[in-house]
């Protein structure tokens, strides 16, 4: 026993247990961020152009999983707390997603083109929302309880924010291997210049190939993390002397006890809110132009086919490079510039991006200012998401008790808006492709470039707010 503790001491003097498990850590939400990746830039037009989905049916889809995981994650928030460990909820979590996500990449039985219309338009829509409901509720509780473990592991704001920016890496390393590995797939396949039905076993192997890697991920995360909180409260209340020891146990009960009542105070500040919509509006920015980057390809290729379908791939993997990169120098500099001023920067890059394609990227555009604005545009997503997180570390401050509350409450707005407004713009798109040959370059344009205009203004009313921000 007393080797144990001097060897622990030693560790937490030195330091190199909280490096290893910070980076364990980012094991824990590869999966749902491999799956992110694929659902977001290749759901739509695996439903649109493999399963020749109608583009306002297939928009619905990603509403309805967006409604799900919405309406999912308050419910994990407020369970996450009360029952169980985060660990358990996350293991429950990633079974779920294991057992939905691969089918959502292959052809449902009975969808054939061979097969009649009329089975096949209410039986498609049917077997994928139902797989849809499963995923998106087990995408939730892994999210939510993998977000809850950072104020749970420290309540040191420089470590929470180095937990926050390993996270968004392994997030971006997992799409850059989702973006590789269907570039890959796509070249080594047979060479198409579009995306077609007869192209739905790519996807199918696509989907197999990253849910190998996110299975082997989570369960190296449970293997070897290890939450410091029951530790922690065992040393700092076992010591020598047994009355500085109840003493200090009693009042690590009461000091849960008063921060399980404080929730009622969160939900009373308006920067709560405001802070939500900082989130809100960085995400609609991250999910509209992962959604729509391939599809504006798509389109682009209909005019000018010489790259051939693999620039739905490669594109997207410039994009999280940059991502990945800005991202790194993020971790060293934000607490240089702040995570005000960060969101702010990725907020004008994000703009600079949408004002770049509106101007400039028209479909005899050359290959190279395609990457330059996927690289504006993995910057500003990887900067604002990031420091929005980092914000709300801050607010949640040292009550880690309300940790999955408050993170459920932040996340939850952006699931539905993002929903919605890919029904609006599907909705609005023409039946004839030649009636509005460049939409997705508009969508592009306006709605991500109106979501960056609309964080700057939040950050505004966030950034006064938290100045005054009172004591809880």
């Amino acid at each position: 026993m007393l080797l144990q503790r001097v060897f622990c001491e030693l560790c937490r003097r030195r330091r190199w247990w909280w490096i290893n498990q910070n980076l364990v850590y980012g094991l824990g939400h590869i999966y749902n961020d491999l799956c992110a990746a694929m659902w977001f830039s290749y759901m739509m037009l695996f439903f649109q152009a493999v399963l020749e989905m109608r583009a306002v049916v297939a928009g619905a889809m990603l509403l309805l999983g967006q409604v799900i995981d919405a309406l999912a994650t308050p419910a994990v928030g407020m369970l996450a707390d009360k029952y169980g460990t985060k660990k358990n909820w996350h293991l429950t979590g990633s079974i779920i997603v294991t057992c939905t996500f691969p089918l959502l990449f292959v052809r449902c039985w009975g969808c054939s083109a061979t097969e009649t219309s009329a089975n096949v338009a209410w039986w498609m829509p049917s077997y994928y929302a139902s797989l849809i409901i499963f995923f998106q509720i087990g995408w939730a509780i892994v999210q939510i309880s993998h977000l809850a473990m950072i104020p749970d592991i420290t309540d040191d704001l420089q470590i929470r924010s180095d937990l926050t920016s390993i996270r968004y890496m392994a997030s971006v390393t997992s799409s850059l291997m989702v973006y590789l590995i269907t570039w890959v797939v796509l070249r080594a396949t047979n060479y198409s210049t579009f995306i077609g039905p007869t192209d739905d076993y790519k996807f199918r192997d696509v989907s197999l190939i990253i849910s190998g890697i996110g299975i082997a991920s989570f369960c190296l995360f449970h293997m070897l993390f290890k939450m410091r909180t029951s530790r922690d409260l065992k040393s700092n209340g076992h010591t020598v002397n047994n009355g500085t020891s109840s003493l200090k146990i009693e009042n690590s009960e009461s000091v849960r006890l008063v921060t399980k009542s404080r929730i009622i105070h969160f939900l009373q500040m308006p920067l709560l809110y405001q802070t939500s919509l900082l989130y809100v509006f960085s995400r609609l920015y991250w999910a509209l132009s992962l959604v729509y980057v391939p599809l504006f390809l798509e389109e682009r290729l209909s005019v000018n086919p010489s790259a051939g379908s693999e620039l739905v791939a490669s594109v997207p993997l410039v994009l999280y490079i940059s991502s990945f990169f800005f991202t790194l120098l993020l971790k060293s500099k934000i607490n240089n510039c702040g995570n005000y001023m960060a969101y702010l920067i990725g907020s004008f890059l994000s703009l600079i991006s949408c004002l770049w394609i509106a101007l400039a990227i028209d479909p005899d555009a050359s290959i190279v200012q395609i990457y330059l604005v996927a690289t504006l545009i993995g910057a500003g997503s990887s900067i604002t998401l990031v420091s929005s997180l980092c914000i709300t570390a801050d607010l949640i401050g040292p009550h880690s008790h309300q940790g999955a509350a408050i993170y459920s409450i932040v996340t939850f707005a952006d699931k539905l808006v993002t929903g919605i407004a890919v029904v609006a713009i599907e909705n609005y798109k023409c039946d004839e492709v030649a009636a509005c040959p460049q939409y997705y370059r508009g969508v592009l344009t306006f709605a991500c470039g109106g979501s960056a205009v609309l964080g700057i203004i939040s950050l505004s009313f966030t950034r006064l707010t938290f100045s005054c921000k009172p004591t809880i």
